[in-house]
């Protein structure tokens, strides 16, 4: 009667033993796989990791869109400065130059602070396109040491005390790896739904306003490219004198027609001036929501659920 209940200890321990044998090979598997393929895609041959392509791809979506709103903001900074640039002079015997659009400095500054951020973001999107792979790369590779150093645990017990590093390799590898380019991915993606009748808006306000000022900037004619007439003959006193009239009269018909262009473009841009700036605001918004508040909420979302799911299974294996 006695040696049944010690029959059921042996047989509980060996299934127990059978068990964690069973948990210690799937880890050790498990986790030279992942070294491998951390290697491989390390190596630049090829990518593996199904999160890597999508989330790339949103990060070349974000870059190519503020390379191209860089550029429609620096076309308009172009015009502004230019025509902040026209000077008239006049002598009545003190020399005296003014500059009739200086006032809009301040309008030519905040597009040019906006687009130093939108360039700062594009800079930021393509390292990100760019980074993506061999960072999670590495990722993987911690999270493989990882499972080896778990299963290395469970053989012997002078081993053991890799058990830390261990659960401290998994996460951050699995946080490289896999959930820091999802997060990515799912952000870029919810954002641009999100935000997709704001961001067409602001884009439609903004070339609108690109759009006048290349017709502006394409419309200018320097003097250097109209060419002076030459005289055929000897010119006296009165026709020199004609002359130098004729000219000073196109030069101030030419100073008339240029204040009087630069006067249309400067009208366009305080008439827009209210429009730009919420359509500015509005790219940086989407653009900061697409690329930084959505993808690092999803991050700590999927940092809890990963910290809660680890301290289960810690549980559990201490039970």
């Amino acid at each position: 009667m006695n040696e049944h209940p010690d029959l059921l200890r042996t047989a509980g321990r060996r299934t127990g033993d059978f068990a964690v044998t069973r948990r210690t090979a799937a880890l050790a598997l498990a986790g030279a796989l992942a070294l491998i393929i951390g290697l491989w895609e390390l190596s630049g041959r090829g990518s593996l990791n199904p999160i890597l392509q999508p989330a790339e791809a949103a990060a070349k979506e974000i870059s190519v869109a503020s390379a191209g709103t860089y550029v429609a903001l620096r076309t308009i900074n172009a015009a502004l400065s230019a025509a902040q640039e026209v000077e008239l002079g006049a002598s009545f015997g003190v020399q005296t130059t003014l500059q009739p659009f200086k006032f809009l400095e301040p309008v030519d500054d905040m597009v040019e602070r906006v687009a130093d951020v939108i360039f700062a973001v594009a800079a930021c999107a393509a390292l990100a396109a760019v980074g993506f792979a061999p960072v999670a790369a590495l990722g993987i590779m911690l999270f493989g040491l990882g499972l080896l150093a778990l299963a290395s645990s469970g053989l012997s017990p002078p081993l053991a005390k890799v058990m830390h590093f261990g659960r401290v390799a998994t996460r951050f590898g699995a946080v490289l790896g896999f959930v820091m380019p999802l997060g990515f991915m799912l952000g870029v993606e919810l954002g641009a739904r999100l935000t997709e009748p704001q961001w067409q808006a602001a884009m439609a306000q903004l070339d609108a306003v690109a759009a006048a000022a290349r017709m502006e900037t394409g419309s200018q004619v320097s003097a250097s490219d109209v060419e002076p007439e030459q005289s055929s003959g000897p010119q006296g006193l009165f026709d020199r004198l004609q002359g130098r009239l004729q000219t000073v009269g196109e030069g101030v018909g030419d100073a008339v027609k240029t204040v009087g262009r630069y006067s249309e473009t400067a009208s366009v841009f305080l008439s827009e001036a209210d429009g730009l700036l919420n359509a500015m605001l509005v790219i940086i918004g989407v653009l900061a929501l697409r690329m930084v508040v959505l993808p690092a909420l999803l991050l700590w979302i999927f940092m809890i659920l990963m910290r809660r799911s680890f301290e289960i299974d810690d549980a559990r294996v201490t039970d």
